[in-house]
């Protein structure tokens, strides 16, 4: 039994200390993330990844705005623009480590520009700047 006790604490131990050298996800990944839920329209999962206060920049709207109240400007914005397309056509960052991406949306009707800024605060990547502007 004792053999067996000690494997399993091994392994336990083995575990944990893998988990503790997995990388976490990059500025990188969280603008593919939030580039997907853009494509997709939904503006929860977009709002997933906003800081507590984010700099939105929409139709009507240009403030700084609670996650929660900007959530629900980005719904607004895709119950009137249903998105028919989106793709990143530049990324890049800054000597701080944000990590910037512009991208071109298409609704059908109109096509809107639009630009994020990720910032990584207490190891977590959040948007602290969402900007949709017609072209």
């Amino acid at each position: 039994m004792k053999n067996i006790s000690f494997s399993l604490a091994s392994l336990i131990l083995i575990v944990f200390l893998s988990a503790a050298f997995v990388p976490l996800p990059g500025p990188e990944d969280t603008a593919t993330q939030v580039a997907s839920a853009i494509q997709a329209g939904n503006a929860a999962d977009v709002a997933k990844f906003f800081n507590a206060m984010v700099d939105l920049t929409l139709p009507g709207y240009d403030d700084s705005y609670s996650k929660t109240q900007a959530a629900q400007i980005m719904k607004d914005f895709f119950t009137k623009n249903p998105v028919k397309g989106f793709k990143i056509t530049r990324q890049g960052s800054s000597p701080d480590g944000s990590q910037y991406s512009i991208g071109s949306l298409d609704t059908g009707k109109k096509v809107f520009r639009v630009y994020f800024l990720i910032k990584t605060v207490n190891g977590q990547n959040l948007v602290h700047q969402l900007q949709v502007q017609e072209n």
